[in-house]
């Protein structure tokens, strides 16, 4: 699985595979709407937010150490 950089505004989202990355928290999104919901929650409050959190993706298995 490849990542890839894109810049969204003034935030850099990391993709990996078919998935966005807060680069905060390092959740993973499949919306890149929610990982940049999060980034700027996680920014702003330096924590994370359960309703922000709970569209991140779910699966153990996945790995960033890629």
């Amino acid at each position: 699985m490849t990542s890839v950089l894109i810049q969204v505004e003034r935030w850099i989202m990391k993709k990996v595979g078919d998935l966005y990355e807060c680069q905060q928290c390092h959740l993973l999104y499949h919306d890149e709407h929610w990982a940049k919901k999060c980034e700027e929650w996680c920014i702003k409050h330096r924590s994370c937010n359960l309703e922000i959190t709970k569209h991140a993706v779910k699966d153990s298995k996945l790995s960033l150490s890629l």
